[in-house]
């Protein structure tokens, strides 16, 4: 009997890490997840009975929790630290993480710049009728589509490359020849995972779903060079917020009520993404070359080798 209740133990729990097997973890650590996000919502709710709050703010704010919350509950759950989930901190991450946010906006510009020159794009006047997401309009619209878009990049880097990433590289570590195999493999697979979760975004194609999924081989690549998520999460915020409110263009098939400049595409949907936006046309992939040029850039003026760091893929958990 008590070898029966053994087997079946081994079949929950990893004696030699002390925690949950993976099939195991990471869905309990998404139910909790979505359990906080839901009590932050009913928090929320009951402070707006006293005080109305804005609507990009009250969604910045819980979606930068719910990051707070993967990262509390995988320190219990996974027994991981910070830098394990690849926010280690510290100055480096943080100039790249000024560096990503740079490369990010470098992006979006060379986007529309692409347009323009193919004669597919041109600046309009106004914003979309019904948007997607209300941030205000005006100078005030910016600064919530700073706050809205940090915290939409912030969560999915976190959640994807940071969480799902690293889990995918131990769990086929097994399985595979060497660590860096197995950190490829997490790339490939997350990076296709990316994709899938954008593609029933409004005007969404198979186009589309294979620009993420490019976008999100090109972040998981960055991540497993470097082993942080500091140029990936700036990217990810700035390409949004400079399509989304610099631009006026729509974000994965989302537009918001704010424009600095609003950009009109003119051309084949091929080219500019129509109702999706550029991540839905060929124009993204001119977008995500810039970005590995700013990134082979970096890495060069650093003195770093390209490499993929296999050391993702090892587990490095607290004692205890």
């Amino acid at each position: 009997m008590d070898e029966r209740i053994g087997a079946i133990r081994q079949l929950f729990w990893n004696p030699e890490e002390k925690r949950l097997r993976a099939p195991v973890r990471i869905p309990v650590l998404f139910a909790l997840v979505l359990l906080v996000v839901q009590l932050l919502f009913a928090v929320i709710a009951g402070i707006e009975l006293l005080v109305t709050l804005p609507g990009p703010v009250t969604n910045a704010v819980v979606l930068v929790l719910a990051t707070v919350a993967i990262a509390g509950l995988s320190w219990f759950i996974d027994r991981r630290r910070l830098r394990d989930l690849g926010l280690g901190g510290g100055r480096t991450w943080l100039v790249e993480l000024l560096v990503g946010l740079g490369a990010g906006l470098a992006m979006s510009g060379v986007a529309v710049a692409t347009l323009a020159v193919a004669g597919a794009a041109t600046i309009g006047s106004g914003t979309a009728a019904a948007p997607d997401i209300a941030l205000g309009g005006n100078a005030v619209g910016v600064f919530y589509g700073v706050v809205f878009f940090g915290g939409v990049g912030l969560l999915e880097e976190v959640l994807v490359r940071g969480y799902l990433l690293v889990n995918v590289a131990e769990g086929i570590r097994g399985f595979v020849d060497t660590d860096r195999t197995a950190t490829l493999v997490g790339v490939v697979g997350t990076a296709g995972l990316f994709g899938v979760l954008h593609a029933a975004n409004p005007g969404g194609t198979a186009l589309s779903l294979v620009n993420i999924s490019l976008a999100g081989l090109f972040f998981g690549l960055v991540y497993a060079m470097t082993g942080r998520l500091a140029f990936p999460i700036g990217i990810h915020i700035t390409w949004n917020f400079g399509l989304g409110v610099l631009f006026g263009l729509p974000v994965s098939g989302l537009v918001t009520d704010t424009a600095v400049l609003a950009v009109e595409t003119t051309g084949r949907d091929l080219l500019t993404g129509g109702s999706f936006g550029p991540e839905g046309g060929l124009v993204m992939l001119v977008a995500l070359a810039a970005g590995v040029v700013v990134f082979l850039a970096w890495m060069w003026l650093q003195g770093d080798t390209l490499s993929i760091d296999g050391e993702i893929a090892v587990p490095e958990l607290w004692n205890g």
